[in-house]
């Protein structure tokens, strides 16, 4: 989880289509230490490493869905 986030809104999912993989921020680290939280200090950013997992995009026009059931099973694993 970062930032005590557990749900995102994800708008313009579209955006995403053309992608085999698409790559997400898991959580972030500083000098080899996991941490929760976003960085407030520059010096701190400038330390952060994000890790991030692949997940498989869709490759599919979804401009025109307008249900659930019409999404293809990877865009649904987004939102």
């Amino acid at each position: 989880m970062i930032n005590n986030y557990t749900s995102i809104n994800l708008t313009k999912l579209d955006v995403l289509d053309a992608f085999k993989t698409i790559k997400v921020g898991m959580h972030y680290e500083i000098d080899g230490k996991k941490i929760d939280y976003m960085p407030s200090t520059l010096k701190e950013l400038g330390k952060v490493k994000v890790h991030t997992e692949e997940l498989p995009g869709w490759e599919e026009d979804i401009t025109k869905v307008t249900t659930w059931e019409d999404l293809p099973t990877n865009a649904k694993n987004y939102v």
